[in-house]
C-alpha cells in the first residue's frame, strides 16, 4: 500500500473507502508481467529429496497426513525459500508459484501427504465443502454448469474471477487439459484502482453489500446466501472479496434476496470488463507439478473453459488447499458472514456447516464430492 493511500474517507452509505489510489508491489497489471518469471520458486532435486525424507519421517512417527504439523515435516533447504514465498504472498505481489514437482514419481497418498506438509509450511489448511474435504480435487465430475447447487469448479466450464473463502489458495497440476483450462489471475488492487479513476461512483457501490448464495454450504442459524462487499478498507489495507457472477445471478432465487440495483449491475459490469482485459489479467498455463498460490485478499483468479482428453485417467486435474495465515491481515466485521471466524490467530476462513468432519479424500470419486 502507497503511503498516500492511508488517509480514509467514508462512502455516500457509510463505509469506509481509502482517499487516493491504493498502489503498492500488490498493484501489479498482467501485461507487465506476461515475460517475467521472477515469481517462480523452481523445486531442486535436493529439495525434492528433502520432500522425499519428510514424508519417510512422518511415516515412521506413525501420523496420519491431517496430523502433520510444520515441526514434523521438516524442510531444512526449502522451508527458508518458502518463507521467501509466503512473504511475496502476504507483502508482495500476492502470488506466487512453486514448480517442479515430480508428481510422476508419488502414489496418490504419498504426493497428498507431501502437498499437506509444503502447505504447513505456508499456513493453517481449513476445510473446503459441506464434506470436511481438506485437500479438495477440481476435476470435472460431470456436473451441469447451470445447477445452482454445485459448484462450477467441477465442470469445464469457465469460471469468472473471483476469491475463494480462505486468505490463501494453492492449487497443484497433477493433469493439465487436452486443451484450455489457463489460470488467469488479476490484481485486485490495480482493478479497484483502476475503477477509482474511471468511475468512483460504481466503485462506491462496489464496497456495499452483495447477497451471495451458498450453494447448500449454509453455516448452522445462517441464511442460505450471505451479504459481502467486493472490496473492504480496513486498518489502512484494501481487502477483496469477488464473488463468482454465477452466484451473485443464483441468489436472487430466494425470498428475501432485493433484485440487483442498476447501479450494482454497471458495477459489476465495469469489474468483469476490466478483469478480463489484458491489461490487467495475467493468463497461466498449469505444468504438472506446479503449486499455485494466491493471495484471496489481493488476487482474483479465474479459468479459461477447457477440453478434456478422452481417457478418464488424462482428465485435467488439480488438487486444492485452503489455509488461515496466523499472522496475517486483519479482517473486518464484514468477512465473518462468509468466513465465520475472522480473528487472527485462529483458523478463519474455510467451510462450516453443522455436523462437518475433516476428511482428505486421497480420489476425486468420493461419494456425494461436492
Amino acid at each position: 500500500m502507497s503511503a498516500d493511500a492511508t488517509d480514509g474517507r467514508v462512502s455516500t452509505n457509510g463505509y469506509p473507502m481509502p482517499a487516493r489510489p491504493v498502489g503498492g508491489p500488490a498493484a501489479w497489471r498482467g501485461a507487465n508481467l506476461a515475460d517475467r518469471d521472477d515469481w517462480i520458486y523452481a523445486l531442486k532435486q535436493t529439495e525434492v529429496a528433502e520432500l522425499e525424507a519428510a514424508v519417510a519421517a512422518t511415516e515412521a512417527k506413525g501420523l496420519d497426513t491431517l496430523a502433520i504439523t510444520k515441526d514434523d515435516f521438516a524442510l531444512p533447504t526449502l522451508g527458508p525459500r518458502l518463507r521467501d514465498l509466503r512473504q511475496d504472498l502476504l507483502a508482495g505481489r500476492g502470488f506466487a508459484y512453486l514448480r517442479g514437482l515430480p508428481v510422476e514419481r508419488f502414489d496418490r497418498a504419498t504426493l497428498a501427504r507431501i502437498y499437506f506438509g509444503v502447505g504447513q509450511h505456508v499456513g493453517d489448511p481449513v476445510p473446503q465443502n459441506r464434506n470436511g474435504h481438506m485437500v479438495a480435487h477440481v476435476i470435472d465430475v460431470g456436473d451441469d454448469p447451470g445447477d445452482a447447487t454445485k459448484r462450477l469448479t467441477q465442470t469445464p466450464a469457465p469460471l469468472e474471477f473471483h476469491s475463494d473463502s480462505a486468505d490463501v489458495a494453492v492449487l497443484l497440476c497433477i493433469q493439465p487439459a487436452k486443451s484450455g483450462g489457463l489460470s488467469s489471475i488479476v490484481s485486485s488492487t490495480a482493478v479497484h484502482d483502476a475503477i477509482l479513476a474511471e468511475r468512483p461512483d460504481l466503485l462506491e457501490v462496489l464496497y456495499e453489500p452483495l447477497h451471495i448464495d451458498r450453494r447448500g454450504e449454509v453455516p448452522e442459524g445462517c441464511n442460505p446466501w450471505y451479504d459481502m462487499p467486493t472490496f473492504h478498507w480496513h486498518q489502512g489495507q484494501l481487502s477483496t472479496f469477488g464473488p463468482l457472477r454465477a452466484y451473485v445471478n443464483s441468489a436472487q432465487r430466494y425470498d428475501g434476496v432485493p433484485p440487483l440495483s442498476t447501479l450494482q449491475q454497471d458495477a459489476l459490469e465495469l469489474l468483469d470488463r476490466l478483469t478480463s482485459s489484458s491489461e490487467f489479467r495475467l493468463d497461466l498455463p498449469f505444468q504438472v507439478g506446479d503449486m499455485q498460490f494466491l493471495h484471496n485478499h489481493l488476487i482474483l483468479h479465474g479459468r479459461t473453459e477447457y477440453e478434456d482428453w478422452p481417457e478418464p485417467e488424462k482428465k485435467r486435474h488439480l488438487m486444492r488447499l485452503w489455509l488461515s495465515m496466523p499472522d496475517g491481515r486483519a479482517l473486518p466485521e464484514t468477512f465473518r458472514e462468509r468466513y465465520t471466524v475472522i480473528e487472527l490467530g485462529q483458523r478463519r476462513g474455510g467451510i462450516h456447516v453443522p455436523g462437518l468432519e475433516q476428511i482428505l479424500p486421497l480420489e476425486p470419486d468420493t461419494p456425494a464430492y461436492h
